[in-house]
């Protein structure tokens, strides 16, 4: 049945299926091509007629491999004009609370109609409104430099973060159209998607855009891993330069060469020495970011955050159920190596004070962990220093302060592989866990834990407060250290609220001088 809905550039035909009405692919922006290339999102211009919505947009234009696969499937249309989004409401809902989803994918692969998010079962099962949002990537999405000032808004950064705020703004206008209620919006997102809801949580002028906010697995980081304008307009110059243009002539290129191209230069040995990792992240422009996570001030809303149970895997030990091997690193040998490599840990990743000391967070875990090899070693210290211990340190600050905040451990053992790896968690989220590219992956018997995450996750959408009929969420006491903080944790025991897992994470963290609250 088709059905369909005025925006405020147009009408929109969408197709109502399984009491959901699916508006697939709907423009929330220009096309940020030609002049518009590099520059702050402009308004989607008006159409005539009505807009078929029956069909998921083109993703930004990527290089999707390896860990990247294992949640995202095969890409079938990638283009430069991508700025769309998709809808699923309860077929006539009226003033529905409303999810915005934000894909993560180190904010340089993934896309909003992946189908690891698709909004059916969400909708469908639990009454709210699903949008999830597609925007700029890599170097479109990221390049930064103060000859790229946008003439209209002075920004010179930040381009697919300014998509994300853009798709807010089209929230708040449009979705009462669909059943949404517009002053009840939830933004989410997973790994740099959580990243960027946080920086946008962040900013004042954001404000008014949401009310709750969802931050699964989040990279807390701080430079070098995010860079300031500086440092992001070293890497342009250079990107400029090695492509025969200037930091202006960047927008006169095609942007799915400029991709490629890019990638090409990241895999040449001399840049890739002068710049091990793009700096495309986001940037601390003064404008859209002022402070990076570890020291910025949330809005005073609900927060629900988390991480998985072994979040390194996604990085150092990710499979196929074929044993095709997905995971670019391995972790380093032990003896100097494993020193030198968990020295280099702590400086690029763990932003707090006082800064933990290597050798006492090694002599933690050994002591914890007395028959664990070297590298079981590094991947739980990987993942509690990079992800874990951080995003508790976040949720308590948030929690001094009085705001509500809900803590998860995310630990469904996946087939194969084992452990929770990073990204484990979306399937359960959205109830995607069946479809072909994820069932084998998952393994079995994962509905209960699925359908228990995905209700409590409408639960936090609708109210505030993650609790179902069936089990109580208690709020994270930021009073409590981390040897004695409490989360919930989601995996084949259902979910259960206690103690953070495991003696050997407490004890680390312990090393880690973090055990004395959040500030």
């Amino acid at each position: 049945m088709e059905i369909s809905v005025a925006t405020p550039a147009g009408r929109v035909a969408g197709r109502r299926h399984g009491d959901v009405d699916h508006f697939l692919g709907i423009p929330y922006a220009a096309a940020p091509v030609g002049a518009f290339r590099l520059r702050s999102p402009r308004p989607a211009p008006h159409w005539t007629g009505t807009l078929p919505a029956d069909r998921i947009g083109p993703a930004a234009p990527q290089h999707l491999a390896g860990s990247q696969t294992w949640l995202n499937e095969p890409i079938a249309r990638m283009d430069e004009n991508c700025l769309t989004l998709n809808v699923w409401a309860p077929a006539d809902a009226r003033d529905a609370p409303v999810l915005v989803w934000f894909h993560g994918g180190a904010t340089r692969n993934g896309h909003g109609g992946a189908a690891a998010c698709d909004g059916f079962r969400l909708a469908r099962e639990h009454g709210i409104v699903v949008v999830t949002v597609t925007y700029r990537l890599g170097p479109l999405g990221g390049l930064a430099h103060p000859d790229l000032a946008d003439p209209d808004t002075g920004t010179c950064a930040n381009w697919g973060m300014q998509d994300k705020i853009a798709s807010l703004r089209w929230v708040r206008e449009s979705i009462a159209g669909f059943g949404g209620d517009p002053g009840k919006v939830t933004i989410a997102g997973q790994s740099s998607g959580a990243a960027n809801v946080v920086l946008i949580a962040q900013n004042p002028g954001c404000r008014e855009l949401f009310c709750g906010v969802i931050a699964q697995s989040p990279p807390l980081f701080q430079p070098p891993m995010f860079v300031g304008l500086d440092e992001a307009a070293e890497y342009t110059e250079a990107v400029a330069a090695a492509l025969g243009t200037s930091v202006a002539g960047l927008r006169d290129l095609d942007g799915a060469d400029l991709v490629r191209r890019e990638v090409a230069l990241l895999r040449d040995a001399d840049f890739a020495r002068r710049f091990p990792r793009p700096r495309t992240a986001p940037t601390l422009d003064g404008r859209l970011v002022h402070a990076w996570p570890y020291d910025g001030v949330m809005a005073d809303v609900p927060l629900l955050i988390g991480f998985t149970r072994d979040e390194a895997k996604f990085w150092y030990d990710l499979a196929l159920p074929d044993g095709t091997r997905l995971s670019a690193l391995t972790p380093p040998e032990p003896g100097a190596p494993f020193d030198a490599a968990l020295a280099r840990l702590v400086v690029l990743h763990y932003p707090f004070e006082p800064s933990p000391s290597p050798a006492a967070i090694l002599a933690g875990y050994r002591a914890a962990m007395p028959d664990a090899g070297s590298d079981a070693l590094w991947l739980a210290i990987y993942s509690d220093l990079v992800f874990r211990a951080p995003i508790w340190r976040y949720a308590a600050r948030h929690a001094q302060r009085g705001s509500p905040a809900f803590l998860y451990d995310f630990a469904w053992p996946l087939a194969v592989t084992g452990g929770t790896p990073h990204a484990a968690c979306v399937p359960f989220v959205f109830g995607t866990h069946l479809h072909p590219h994820l069932a084998p992956k998952i393994g079995a018997d994962p509905e209960a834990a699925a359908s228990a995450m995905m209700a409590a996750w409408a639960a936090f959408v609708r109210d505030g407060m993650p609790a179902t009929p069936t089990f109580e969420w208690p709020r994270l006491n930021p009073e409590l250290p981390a040897g004695d903080a409490k989360a919930m944790s989601i995996g084949r025991d259902g979910m259960l609220f206690g103690p953070l897992h495991g003696a050997a994470r407490l004890a680390s963290w312990l090393a880690m001088g973090i055990s004395d609250g959040a500030d």
